[in-house]
């Protein structure tokens, strides 16, 4: 998997649910639309980055205008490597869902952008580093505190259920269990701290693994059960509801992808 992968949209109006598996920048071009992160609604449009972190759920809630735009997807380690390069002991959490605009940081993104687009690997490897650094300059603050509220520590031990059980069978009796709450404040503060339901996180955990199995050439039938599906129509229809595309020619476009890679490493 490469550190920085784009994806890019035109005159989109669909309405996006997605939980992060790597860091995110998103650049919109033209259109505007609102989004649900961390409790609260916030509107992305043209000039602004949106900031993703992993583990994060973002879900767009309203599109003023089609959008067009681009996102970038950022490995965890590629992450680390810059704080490290920055001299920072740890990776800087993002303050805010969205930037103000008008600034370093986006324009350092933007011509982050255009390296990747252009398949620069020289300017992708620089503009990360220094779009990275403004971005924790303007937008960063320590981790935050862990919360002892005993609710917050009943959802962080559902989500590490989940995390640790998601192939398999999960239950609400199970998850109850492991929060110490009842079934009801189970789904109730889950949904409040993440922005879905368990068992949609749930599906978007599985997704998130056929991604990588399809890039690394697995079949559907057998990515399928190998993520927790009860069969390859399940995973499709799962797959093309939150990624916009089949599993099948998501898979065709990642060996593209990687013929392209090749030639070019040639």
């Amino acid at each position: 998997m490469a550190a920085v992968e784009m994806t890019r949209v035109e005159n989109d109006t669909r309405l996006w649910t997605g939980h992060a598996t790597r860091y995110g920048l998103t650049l919109v071009f033209a259109g505007a639309f609102d989004f649900w992160y961390r409790r609260r609604v916030s509107t992305h449009g043209v000039g602004l980055l949106k900031l993703k972190e992993p583990g994060e759920v973002h879900r767009d809630v309203r599109v003023h205008a089609p959008v067009t735009a681009a996102s970038l997807a950022i490995s965890a380690a590629a992450v680390e490597a810059v704080a490290v390069a920055c001299g920072r002991a740890k990776v800087p959490h993002f303050a805010v869902p969205v930037t103000q605009g008008g600034g370093r940081a986006e324009a350092l993104a933007l011509r982050l952008h255009d390296a990747v687009a252009a398949g620069d690997r020289f300017g992708q490897e620089s503009l990360l580093v220094e779009t990275l650094a403004a971005l924790w300059e303007d937008y960063g603050e320590a981790p935050r505190a862990e919360r002892v509220e005993r609710s917050a520590r009943a959802v962080r031990r559902v989500r590490e259920y989940l995390l640790e059980n998601w192939r398999g069978e999960v239950t609400l009796d199970a998850m109850a269990a492991a929060a110490g709450r009842s079934k009801f404040h189970v789904l109730r503060l889950f949904r409040e701290e993440y922005g879905l339901a368990p068992y949609e996180y749930v599906t978007h955990l599985r997704v998130a693994q056929a991604r990588l199995l399809l890039e690394a050439g697995a079949p559907a039938a057998q990515v399928a059960l190998n993520v927790g599906f009860y069969d390859q129509s399940q995973l499709h229809r799962h797959f093309k509801r939150i990624t916009g595309t089949t599993p099948a020619r998501y898979a065709k476009d990642a060996r593209a992808g990687a013929g392209r890679a090749a030639a070019g490493a040639g």
